[in-house]
């Protein structure tokens, strides 16, 4: 690869070679948030540090026991060679065996792991990597994980100076370490978000995710449709109901302290109503350079799953026995016709836990039997929420 945008120390200057790494250790970090980069970054680092003709370089996880090998990016390598390596020799060559014996951060020269002697008489030699005139590696132990370890590995001819190479990782090792680590945790933070958002926008109503100024850090899919109906405004990225009641509630709820949880009907402009539940949470924060980043401090959902529509307003039954938003969403399904199997099923709660909701609410409305709850809600007084 072309190099001449990369200054290349000759003799040893020091400020020359600075230059180099700092170039490559932004590079690196830069790879980062984009990992289809690692590839170029390997590149860089070859055409900035290595002698002539060492111009191949690859990241992998690699393991002996059970032998297999994964590469997470590969500059300069000859076509099927990945394919070859993963197939055959994973795990059982010289290199490999003796390379394991090292901790973290070690930058290690294969000359000092196994003699010339023995390492060209091994197959991986002789039917591998001969035909390319490559006999020596540089690599560097960059983690470990469950059996598996990962390195970044640098082979060549073994008669080149390979002494600027390795003082240039042993700058590189600690960076390339820490970018690694950062990119496994915003993979996987990614992908829980993303589970997350796919949860969300399969769940049959909406849900919204608020700070406590109501502002709005997320909202699923089937959010807009409450907005479309007119129960809802999302104006500069606040979420706000049309019904006035109903927004004095939330906003109530959310100038609280420490988690509570409300249970009301909405009401749009045309009159039709809309069960929702708001929960007030512990409020979420995240470290940050200079201080800490907030995030939410309300959840709230609106609507219902498909046969769960409310007879009796969720708000009214709460109020009107003392009943907590749990225990007032089961009397509403039990007053709509569903079995607490029903209920449990459609809640992912235990048949245990459903009984024990329906004996708060035999306790606190007086009620003896199923039956007897549901003429005593049917005999409601009517009202708005």
């Amino acid at each position: 690869m072309p190099t001449d945008d990369l200054p290349i120390s000759t003799d040893r200057d020091t400020s020359a070679e600075w230059e180099v790494l700092n170039d490559l250790i932004g590079r690196i970090y830069d790879s980062v948030l984009h990992p289809e980069r690692w590839n170029d970054t390997l590149a860089r680092i070859t055409g900035a540090l290595c002698p002539l003709r060492w111009e191949s370089a690859f990241i992998l996880w690699e393991s002996n026991n059970p032998p297999r090998a994964r590469f997470v990016a590969a500059s300069g390598l000859a076509a099927g060679i990945q394919e070859i390596y993963t197939a055959v020799y994973a795990g059982a060559h010289p290199w490999s065996q003796r390379f394991v014996r090292y901790p973290n951060g070690s930058v290690v020269d294969s000359y000092d792991i196994v003699t010339r002697e023995e390492f060209y008489e091994s197959e991986f030699f002789r039917n591998f990597l001969k035909p390319y005139g490559i006999d020596r590696l540089i690599g560097v132990l960059l983690d470990r994980r469950g059996g598996e370890r990962m390195g970044l590995m640098l082979p060549g001819p073994g008669d080149r100076d390979t002494e600027p190479l390795k003082r240039g990782l042993r700058v590189l090792a600690p960076h390339i370490q820490r970018a690694m680590r950062i990119s496994d945790r915003l993979a996987s933070l990614e992908l829980a978000a993303g589970a997350a958002r796919a949860v969300a926008d399969a769940a049959p109503f909406a849900i919204f995710s608020l700070d406590d100024q109501l502002g709005i850090l997320a909202a699923n899919s089937r959010a807009a449709r409450y907005a479309d109906a007119g129960f809802i405004r999302m104006t500069g990225d606040r979420l706000a109901f049309t019904h006035p009641a109903s927004q004095k509630k939330l906003a109530g709820l959310a100038a609280g302290s420490g988690p509570a949880g409300l249970a009301f009907q909405a009401v749009n402009e045309a009159g039709a109503e809309c069960p929702v539940l708001a929960a007030r949470i512990p409020r979420q924060s995240a470290a940050q350079i200079g201080g800490f980043q907030l995030g939410a401090a309300l959840v709230v959902t609106m609507g219902s799953a498909p046969g769960e529509t409310p007879v009796v307003e969720i708000d009214r039954v709460a109020q009107w026995y003392g009943l907590t938003p749990s225990e007032a969403r089961l009397a509403v399904a039990l007053a709509a016709g569903q079995t607490l199997q029903d209920y449990a099923a459609l809640r992912a709660v235990s048949l245990n836990a459903a009984r024990f909701l329906l004996k708060g609410i035999f306790r606190k409305t007086g009620a003896t039997s199923q039956a007897q709850l549901v003429a005593m809600l049917a005999r409601l007084p009517g009202g708005s929420g």
